[in-house]
């Protein structure tokens, strides 16, 4: 004689297991605009000190090239920035812009060794931003006065001052 009632469990267990499993996935990701402000910016600090820290471990490791070490800076720099204009100037577009400079940071920390490559030149961590060598300018530089890298690849410092948007 068959045991029905075993079947039954069986199936609903497969049913119940089936929806959890369909339920986790069928939840939209969600970001942090459903948390409070002050949330929100805790979160983003926190990201960017994270960011900052892992960027310090991958300069600690070595094996960079000056273009590399030079991109993890401007993307220190520009992360620094966003972050402050997203706590002075609150808003949702200022904090998704600070999002997307901890996003940079993390894609520069994660930059590899140019020695793996065999000679070859390694993919630039920094979005539309062309090599030095191909186009003779810093990222960021404008005609309103950036100096280009000398023979070492080293960019003059900047003078301290209000920065240009």
């Amino acid at each position: 004689m068959t045991d029905f009632k075993r079947h039954i469990r069986a199936g609903l267990l497969a049913l119940l297991a089936g929806g959890l499993l369909s339920g986790c996935h069928a939840t939209p990701g969600r970001d942090m605009a459903h948390l409070p402000p002050s949330a929100q910016d805790y979160l983003l600090v926190t990201s960017y000190f994270m960011a900052e820290g892992g960027l310090v471990s991958r300069l600690q490791d070595g094996g960079l090239s000056g273009q590399q070490v030079y991109d993890m800076a401007t993307s220190l720099k520009y992360g620094k920035h966003m972050l402050l204009e997203a706590l002075s100037h609150p808003s949702h577009a200022a904090r998704r812009r600070g999002q997307q400079a901890i996003e940079i940071m993390l894609a520069c920390t994660n930059q590899v060794d140019p020695s793996t490559l065999g000679g070859g030149t390694p993919a630039r961590c920094l979005p539309g931003v062309p090599l030095f060598g191909s186009s003779g300018s810093a990222p960021g530089a404008s005609a309103s006065g950036a100096s280009a890298p000398n023979a070492n690849g080293q960019v003059p410092p900047q003078p301290d001052g209000p920065a240009h948007r």
